[in-house]
């Protein structure tokens, strides 16, 4: 995982008994990510994590409360999702551009199985698992 020092923000949008989650496939590995991304200069934690639902999953979200933080090379805010527009899977951002190696694809995944699969970050694998 590329690690960097810059403040985060990320969606947990939790529906039917089922996560939204990044399926990744890299250099042989296939794990999964919390959508979610950088924080922009002069940007807010929600309204990031807003616009990063937008651009990786391809939804307008309508409501949203925070839910954890946490310090690991910067700050990682979370937010849960409440009512969201949109068609899940039309992500348009930087991320299906083909700069990144590998392959990124929006999943939904049954919460069962979270504790099952490699999940990052660590520390919303363990509040998902233990809530």
């Amino acid at each position: 995982m590329s690690r960097d020092a810059r403040d985060r923000a990320g969606v947990l949008l939790i529906e039917d008994g089922r996560i939204a989650l990044i399926e990744r496939k890299r250099g042989g590995r296939l794990y999964y990510v919390i959508p979610g991304g950088g924080i922009d200069p002069g940007e807010t934690p929600m309204k990031a994590a807003i616009r990063e639902a937008h651009e990786e999953l391809g939804i307008t979200v309508a409501s949203i409360q925070p839910c954890m933080t946490f310090k690991q090379n910067g700050i990682h805010h979370y937010f849960l999702v409440g009512r969201y527009e949109g068609t899940f899977g039309t992500g348009e951002g930087a991320e299906y551009t083909g700069h990144l190696r590998g392959s990124y694809k929006p999943i939904w995944l049954p919460l069962e199985q979270v504790a099952s699969i490699p999940l990052y970050p660590e520390q919303v694998k363990s509040f998902l698992v233990n809530r």
